[in-house]
């Protein structure tokens, strides 16, 4: 690791700081997305230190606040966790960035600190970490991402769309986040045309009208007891067809240079 912290610039040397308490933490929040847990990685490695926890903000609800716990929520920077998925690619291999992003898309317990790890000994070691078959937290990942394309697969031909007026809806319940993986395959069915496809474990939406296709956490739109399609035609559709981004609170992935982010 001494190559990077030392010879990188985003990861380099840095002092400690505090949150807005002024107590010390090794505990972070993020937005959720992969580009703020990438920054949340950058960050601290640049403190040299091992955080106790990465978690997204969302779930900050079910920390029990007698715990004690002090939290530092990281302001995702793209600039930062773009930099870094270019090292990991640069330092290891392709493999290794394409793995740690599908991971990021894994419904793991303690998924953060699995993938941290992850990077860390992928900045360790380089290309070998392909390799690396005995190594725990390498097979506990390899196992985890061959189970989301396993059940991507799976899915993906069950998907019966319902017309709902002037839109077809279906709902899907994956447990893991396999909305980035099928959204290519959906978007090309030619038996639909305005879609509308809802993943209700994950508040993700697959919406296509025309020739344009997007893919949104709506999180802040819709309840995620949604059951049916006609419910997600009601709650959703309205907005999007008067221009999602501009009159509803939501937010649009894009897939740029290889990361999910934020529109």
């Amino acid at each position: 690791m001494k190559c990077i912290l030392q010879g990188d610039r985003i990861i380099a040397s840095g002092s400690r700081r505090e949150n807005c308490t002024g107590m010390m933490t090794d505990r972070y929040t993020y937005d959720g997305t992969f580009g703020g847990f990438l920054t949340a990685a950058v960050l601290c490695f640049r403190r040299h230190r091992t955080p106790a926890e990465i978690i997204p903000e969302y779930v900050m609800s079910r920390i029990d606040p007698g715990a004690g716990y002090e939290y530092e929520h990281v302001r995702t920077s793209d600039k930062d966790a773009g930099h870094l998925f270019s090292v990991i690619a640069d330092v290891a291999t392709v493999e290794a960035q394409q793995t740690v992003m599908d991971f990021f898309l894994c419904c793991h317990p303690d998924k953060e600190m699995i993938l941290y790890r992850y990077i860390y000994k992928a900045l360790s070691v380089g290309a070998p970490i392909a390799e690396n078959y005995s190594d725990e937290t390498v097979k506990v990942v390899r196992k985890a991402v061959l189970d989301l394309y396993r059940e991507a697969q799976s899915v993906l031909p069950g998907i019966e769309f319902a017309r709902q007026k002037d839109v077809s809806c279906a709902v899907i319940s994956p447990r893991n986040i396999i909305m980035p993986i099928i959204s290519r395959s959906v978007l090309r069915r030619e038996d639909v045309d305005d879609l509308l496809l809802y993943d209700r474990n994950h508040c993700i939406l697959l919406e296509r009208s025309g020739d344009a296709g997007r893919l949104m956490d709506v999180r802040r739109l819709i309840n995620s007891s949604v059951m049916n399609a006609l419910t997600v035609y009601e709650s959703v559709w309205p907005h999007i067809s008067d221009g999602f981004c501009g009159s509803a609170p939501g937010t649009k992935f894009a897939l740029q240079n290889g990361l999910w982010e934020v529109c």
